[in-house]
């Protein structure tokens, strides 16, 4: 790829972003300083990135990475392989800014490394899409990452449920994405939503998938580590709907019309991931699950309340650029990788963010349309002389 394909596609990656962020805006909690460790990540992966993917290219290509990521429970999906773009190049977007806004200010090594990673995305982005498509907003809000088998096979799992059983259904649901989304620091990178994928004319199929579930194996982050264990890692909500519709964005999250589609679920299936192996399972097993995240989400919380801003502006910053595991996974280099944000990262950023929340590159997504066809992409430009 040179240097022109390369802008051409930090275009496209940028128009991608700046639809997101204006449509979540800033994010606020009163646990986690979100928006400053996710600014925090994003300069720490401009620091990393290249050294991984570089690494896992070594070992197999962006897009035999993609067609094999197109399964029920995979690691890799929309929302990781849209980590690429997002918090690399979100991050050479601030290190340029706060170099006179000048993107020659990139050293040469610099430059080369961002052609190659955006040249991964490309790649593994058009392999795992169905038509060569890079996104979810691509694919016309769809996230179609099932190959039609995996949906038939999925579609023979289906039991029928009354409305008292969606109900207990979808709370269980909601309860493990609450564990999750606190053990990710009130983040959702341990869930999915793809679909839909049309049954016939009124009904389809909608996954929401949740990761990295606590079982007492090893725990995904050092905190993780509860007494509390989950009947299984990871488990596959799919809904049969009628009358649904629905589209999704690049963060996976699902939104439907009518908006609580409980009325609407005409059966559902619940599957796990062993291996190579996706297992049917039967709807005792919340009962489990719920028992499971009661006790976890409380251990969490408390875990989590008697640190300082410092140790969870880390913590958050961490798990961001952890969500790259997924693709050492692939491969089997995670344990071979330090995750620790860099010296850099510690000594510049993490004392910035320590006493802002706020970047002075962000206001860049905000811009007119105007501006932005005038002064050029949110995400700055490769110099082409």
């Amino acid at each position: 790829m040179n240097v022109k394909e390369t802008n051409e596609i930090i275009a496209h990656a940028s128009e991608l972003i700046d639809y997101q962020v204006s449509k979540r805006g800033l994010l606020e909690s009163q646990l986690f300083p979100v928006t400053a460790y996710i600014c925090v990540s994003f300069y720490n992966s401009y620091d990393i990135l290249y050294d991984i993917l570089k690494r896992v290219s070594e070992k197999t290509t962006p897009e035999k990475m993609g067609k094999e990521s197109r399964r029920i429970l995979s690691e890799i999906q929309a929302l990781s392989i849209f980590y690429i773009p997002l918090y690399y190049m979100a991050g050479r977007m601030g290190e340029i800014y706060r170099n006179n806004e000048d993107p020659r200010s990139e050293s040469e090594d610099k430059r080369k490394q961002t052609m190659f990673i955006m040249d991964f995305w490309k790649r593994l982005a058009s392999s795992y899409f169905p038509n060569g498509e890079l996104s979810v907003n691509d694919s016309d809000r769809k996230n179609i990452a099932l190959n039609q088998s995996d949906v038939d096979w999925a579609l023979e799992q289906i039991t029928d449920v009354s409305k008292e059983q969606a109900i207990k259904i979808k709370r269980a649901m909601a309860n493990l994405e609450l564990v999750s989304y606190i053990d990710e620091c009130e983040a959702r990178a341990k869930l999915c939503d793809h679909g839909p994928y049309q049954v016939n004319e009124n009904e389809c199929l909608v996954f929401r998938e949740i990761l990295h579930l606590y079982d007492g194996s090893k725990p995904h982050f050092s905190w993780s580590a509860t007494e509390a264990k989950s009947p299984y890692s990871n488990i596959a909500f799919v809904f049969r709907l009628k009358d649904v519709e629905i589209e999704l964005d690049e963060f996976v999250s699902l939104e439907s019309k009518p908006v609580d589609f409980t009325d609407n679920i005409t059966g559902v299936a619940l599957l796990t991931r062993e291996g190579k192996d996706v297992i049917p399972l039967n709807f005792d097993v919340l009962d489990h699950f719920n028992d499971y995240v009661i006790k976890a989400n409380k251990e969490l919380f408390f875990k989590f309340s008697k640190w300082d801003r410092r140790q969870r502006l880390i913590a958050g910053a961490y798990a961001y650029c952890y969500g790259y595991a997924r693709y050492t996974n692939f491969v089997g280099l995670t344990d071979e990788i330090n995750w620790d944000l860099t010296e850099r990262t510690m000594n510049k950023y993490v004392p910035e963010f320590i006493e802002s929340d706020f970047d002075q590159g962000i206001p860049r997504f905000f811009r007119s349309r105007g501006k932005k066809k005038r002064e050029g992409p949110s995400l700055y430009l490769l110099p082409e002389d």
